[in-house]
């Protein structure tokens, strides 16, 4: 590893210089997509600043991280997911910013840590790359002094659900209430520390944001849109057919379905399985939908342009999904009976 910058991590390596090298002849023999550029520009731009806040934070801790990593790493580069011919840039260099920025984390459990990290990166990446900055850069803000990885790890799915990724909800609720009462009320921007009866009522209203709980009823609101054609890098291969499976609010072409996670927060598709294992099955809307676009619904009544070509529609939960004659795509709105 000549050429590798950074005190910290070149005490390590070169105490270790035959190990670590028998390491990566092993992975390169086992990867073939693994070169000794790659992996050097690697340790070069990921782990070389990791060991040096690991050093600033607890010099002992350095060798038992970077070992852990190291061999972590080799198969992530070799597949093209880490490095600098990752796949998903943003992915990559938000790991990097995770790992230096929760070093006291990091220090206490390097593997655990770090492997939540990508986890949790590739699940946010494929949905949006930029709702993942915004989780990451919340995190980094609450996390970055906390070195009890439970606690991080439980800050992170509240996070998640918060930056607009529904289908961790009912985690965040689990995690959230056992998290101290200052760092939850951080985590979910509120004005007074979250108690028992805050973290019951979110759990009976499965649409509402936290700071909801105490106001009136929200009106109705535009969510987003979920899904696409598959042949211009959606999931559906035909439209979707629109309904209920297994309790929850879910799409399908026919052969994959999807549930349509959302609430107050945004909306997430998240894969289910097979069609046939999950068929979303057709429910009677107390919601209708106009062909003009208008959502009515008990004494509300709102028009929305983007509707203008509905087809059918499905409210289940307070939530709403509607298709159209000319799109691949669901609708997702937030319409609460009242």
């Amino acid at each position: 590893m000549e050429g590798v910058t950074g005190t910290a991590l070149a005490d390590v390596l070169r105490a270790g210089r035959v190990d670590f090298n028998q390491r990566f002849n092993a992975a390169q023999q086992q990867h073939r997509g693994l070169t000794a550029d790659d992996w050097l520009a690697y340790v070069k731009d990921t782990l070389a600043p990791v060991a040096e806040k690991l050093a600033a934070h607890d010099v002992d801790s350095v060798a038992p991280a970077i070992n852990a990593l190291y061999d972590q790493g080799l198969p992530l580069v070799a597949q093209h997911w880490l490095g600098a011919q990752s796949r998903s840039p943003v992915l990559a260099m938000l790991y990097r910013q995770l790992l230096c920025a929760l070093a006291p984390a990091l220090a206490h459990d390097p593997l655990r840590l770090s492997g939540s990290l990508l986890n949790a990166l590739h699940q946010i990446c494929q949905h949006d790359a930029r709702l993942a900055r915004t989780w990451a850069d919340a995190l980094i803000k609450l996390a970055a002094n906390i070195s009890d990885v439970d606690v991080v790890l439980a800050l992170g799915v509240v996070l998640a659900w918060r930056a607009g990724l529904p289908a961790y909800r009912a985690a965040a609720l689990q995690a959230g209430a056992a998290l101290p009462p200052a760092l939850a009320q951080a985590a979910l921007a509120l004005p007074t520390p979250p108690d028992a009866d805050l973290w019951a009522a979110l759990a009976r209203s499965p649409t509402l944001k936290s700071d909801e709980i105490k106001s009136k009823t929200p009106a109705m609101e535009w969510l987003g849109w979920l899904g696409g054609y598959r042949g211009l890098g959606g999931p559906f291969a035909r439209r979707p057919q629109i309904g209920v499976a297994s309790g929850k609010l879910a799409a399908s072409d026919g052969e994959h379905t999807w549930w349509l996670a959302a609430d107050g927060y945004g909306a997430q598709l998240v894969r289910m399985g097979n069609d046939e294992d999950w068929p979303p099955q057709p429910m009677d809307a107390p919601v209708r939908v106009a062909n003009d676009g208008t959502v009515s619904a008990s004494k509300q009544k709102q028009k929305f342009t983007e509707l203008e070509s509905a087809d059918t529609c499905v409210w289940h939960a307070g939530i709403l999904a509607v298709t159209l004659r000319t799109s691949y795509q669901v609708a997702l709105l937030r319409v609460p009976l009242v």
